[in-house]
């Protein structure tokens, strides 16, 4: 009797243990497929990225001392990975302007958009440079401007920051480890470090039910440095990113989708003020924002729009006279008049970036025409 039940048990275990591997697979092969996941791991391990940025890409945006930032960057570095010039920066120019922001901004090199935003240049007798870098939010640009300043000397009159909706997400999931009393960034590293070992360990040749049991302690890990050993804030954390995986949700947009909390909104809307003060303890005569609402935003599907916090920013700073803030949202039907939203943003894109024609015909012309007259 004794020995028919530790059969019974053992075949049962063997089914348990049979079926959570199942289970497993399920889950990897999920995982494995999910456009999120497949985006981001082409990204990390892009032969291009890395041959453009080389040894910075670990560096680039994941570090908040300027200082430190600079031992790592040598003299003979190529200004290309920085900066492009369109039109060089003179004395005698009427204005010398620094453009920085992320994708949105690094449009402005396309060669369609670069020669229609030269003529511009040309005609106001501007001198423009561009520092627009993928996914960069406010504090890599905070970096990147002392960087700028300092090392290579670039000395703008005016400063156009493109802020795009998805640096609160950049902000909060990949630039979130922060000293509390300063707010100062203090670990960025920890998301970069944990998205190699994850791939790694998703790729490695072992059973799934050992991959998930890895995958989860390096996101536990990651996460409980991220938040200073908070237990409950780890745990909250944990389900609201298998949240969205569930949802297909990309991290980035998630705040715009579930909205903020007070704290995400004071943490955001700090980092501005840093760079904000940043700006003008460079003597820079004029600092422009410019933001602009993704397609949700428009049909009224997103619960958070950057350009409220920045606005917050702009009203809580000492410099908000020499502060100008082009909002898109707020005319926008006038600004694009009879364009439907398939010609204004790039179909079925979930970050919703404009066509190359809505760049080069309106967009950037609307931000030189108003910004710097």
């Amino acid at each position: 009797m004794i020995q028919k039940k530790s059969i019974f048990y053992f075949i049962s275990f063997l089914i348990f243990i049979l079926f959570f591997e199942f289970l497993s697979a399920v889950l990897v092969n999920y995982i494995k497929k999910n456009p999120i996941i497949i985006k981001s791991k082409n990204f990390y391990s892009s032969e291009k990225m890395i041959k453009e940025l080389g040894e910075y890409l670990n560096l680039i945006p994941y570090i908040d001392d300027a200082l430190e930032f600079r031992k790592f960057v040598s003299n003979e570095a190529s200004k290309e990975l920085f900066f492009d010039t369109h039109v060089a920066f003179n004395k005698k120019n009427n204005e010398n302007i620094l453009l920085q922001g992320d994708s949105w901004a690094a449009a402005a090199n396309k060669a369609s958009s670069k020669e229609k935003i030269n003529k511009i240049m040309l005609e106001k007798k501007f001198g423009l440079i561009n520092s627009g870098k993928t996914s960069y939010s406010i504090s890599p640009m905070n970096i990147q401007l002392d960087i700028l300043i300092n090392k290579f000397k670039i000395k703008p009159s005016i400063i156009i920051a493109i802020v795009d909706q998805t640096d609160i997400g950049d902000e909060l999931h990949r630039y979130q480890s922060l000293d509390k009393k300063s707010l100062d960034l203090t670990d960025t590293k920890i998301s970069s470090e944990f998205k190699k070992k994850f791939f790694t360990i998703l790729d490695a040749n072992i059973i799934n039910s050992v991959k998930i049991f890895f995958l989860f302690k390096e996101f536990w890990i990651s996460r409980l440095n991220q938040f200073d050993g908070n237990v409950f804030k780890t745990i909250n954390y944990c389900f609201s990113r298998l949240l969205y995986l569930i949802s297909n949700t990309p991290t980035v947009l998630a705040p715009l989708k579930y909205g903020i909390n007070e704290d995400e909104n004071r943490l955001i809307k700090s980092r501005y003020e840093k760079y904000i003060d940043n700006v003008f303890k460079n003597k820079i005569k004029k600092l422009v924002f410019v933001s602009h609402p993704h397609k949700n935003h428009i049909e009224n599907n997103y619960k958070t729009d950057i350009a409220t916090i920045i606005d917050d920013a702009i009203n809580a700073s000492k410099h908000k006279d020499k502060i100008l803030h082009i909002k898109f949202r707020e005319k926008f039907y006038k600004t694009y008049k009879n364009k439907s939203l398939n010609e204004i943003f790039i179909i079925s894109d979930v970050t919703s970036h404009l066509t190359d024609d809505a760049y080069r015909e309106i967009y950037f012309p609307q931000i030189f025409s108003v910004c710097c007259n």
